[in-house]
């Protein structure tokens, strides 16, 4: 009975997983709406957050501030144009990623991992798949987003729910998400895990993860993603300079250098790299950040920053349609999200998870990855509410407060 206990939690905290991850720009919110998917993320955190008994202080901790976090954002909904809608999407983040693991804490991390890896490898193989066979291969065997179109009414994606074939980045790979920023934001938090969590996972595993997770993060051909990738790899090698993993050390440099390798004598690997770099860098041979991506985020920042010198009232938070209709661009969430919801619940939120990141970590290097690769999203992508960064910056966080008596050395081991 025990053990049919513990498949049935198993099997409650996948499907709670999926839908978490959804949030990041799965095909799940595309089909049933996106208000009807941020209601079922409430209604499924405000769930399990009462049905079961509360785990110690984490919980009365940890709710008031998702408590303060909402009214904040209630306040100014009453004095702005801030909507309701965009105060609970935003609440249902950081409450979805604690309901997750409440379910049951021991597990969360590795049944996380083990999801996004096998998505991995599924993503891996339909992406190579197009490249071989074209774009169009397997669009009469999933079904169309027929809720996303773009550009003369061409469909944005099809399949979805474990791999979306977008048309606007046919030679990139997406995974499950809507576009390639989303997923390398997925990737590089498993391979944070794989790398400065050691002990949550067998050895075997971490080799296989660590190597699908990066082989898929460089097929996602995103500028952020190689940004991650090497915040990545310098502060793990910082990190284990004094440590005695050094199986794990030298299999991520022979990883390093065969990608070097890779991307310099190979066809394939030439191509990436004209995607990646030199389309978005370069313009008739001479330096040009206006291109592509890149230009966006730089017109995005400019953008943000003009808008707070010339109307700092904004600061008090005006909600994203408004900031549309003024002609400011979201490329930069980070700096986007203090105009949409007030600097006062942008600080309550990434104040208190700040906090955390510097309160329980492994070392400075943990430290500094972790704030890293936030940063390296927030200002590279729109979309900083992304559970994989809550799930990085609270965790420790999460186990170290999870027992009446902490174990020092669980809580170690897990953080």
């Amino acid at each position: 009975m025990n053990r049919v206990h513990k498949n049935i939690i198993g099997l409650i905290q996948y499907f709670y997983i999926y839908v978490m991850m959804s949030s990041a720009g799965m095909a799940l919110p595309a089909y049933i709406g996106n208000d009807n998917f941020i209601i079922i993320l409430l209604l499924m955190g405000m769930y399990y957050v009462f049905k079961r008994k509360t785990i110690y202080h984490l919980q009365t901790h940890f709710l008031f501030f998702i408590g303060g976090l909402f009214f904040s954002m209630l306040l100014i909904v009453i004095g702005s144009t801030l909507s309701l809608g965009t105060a609970l999407s935003v609440t249902s983040i950081p409450l979805i990623v604690y309901t997750t693991y409440k379910i049951d804490p021991i597990n969360y991390i590795q049944r996380l991992i083990k999801l996004i890896f096998y998505i991995a490898l599924i993503s891996i193989i339909l992406f190579t798949a197009t490249r071989l066979f074209g774009f169009n291969s397997f669009s009469g065997i999933f079904p169309h987003l027929y809720t996303s179109f773009y550009r003369e009414g061409q469909v944005y994606s099809y399949g979805g729910f474990l791999y979306r074939f977008v048309t606007l980045h046919s030679d990139r790979n997406c995974g499950p998400f809507g576009e390639p920023g989303q997923y390398q934001c997925v990737l590089s938090v498993a391979l944070y895990f794989i790398l400065f969590r050691p002990n949550l996972f067998e050895t075997k595993k971490r080799m296989q993860y660590m190597i699908v997770f990066f082989l898929t993060l460089i097929t996602t051909l995103s500028t952020s993603g190689y940004i991650g990738m090497i915040i990545l790899i310098f502060c793990f090698l910082q990190y284990t300079s004094k440590t005695v993993d050094k199986r794990m050390k030298y299999a991520y440099m022979i990883m390093v250098i065969g990608t070097i390798l890779f991307l310099s004598m190979t066809k394939l690997g030439n191509d990436f790299m004209n995607t990646v770099v030199f389309n978005k860098i370069y313009e008739n041979g001479q330096l040009d950040f206006s291109n592509s991506s890149g230009g966006a985020r730089t017109t995005s920042i400019s953008s943000v920053l003009s808008t707070i010198y010339h109307h700092p009232t904004t600061l008090i938070g005006v909600g994203y349609d408004e900031l549309r209709d003024m002609g400011v661009g979201g490329c930069a969430g980070f700096l986007f999200l203090p105009l949409a919801i007030g600097i006062i619940s942008f600080s309550i939120l990434f104040g208190f998870c700040f906090c955390q990141v510097f309160k329980y970590n492994k070392g400075f290097w943990d430290i500094m990855v972790r704030i890293f690769l936030v940063l390296n999203m927030g200002l590279g992508q729109p979309h900083i509410m992304n559970f994989a960064l809550f799930t990085m910056m609270l965790y420790p966080y999460f186990i170290a407060n999870s027992f009446k008596k902490a174990k020092k050395i669980y809580v170690r081991n897990c953080q």
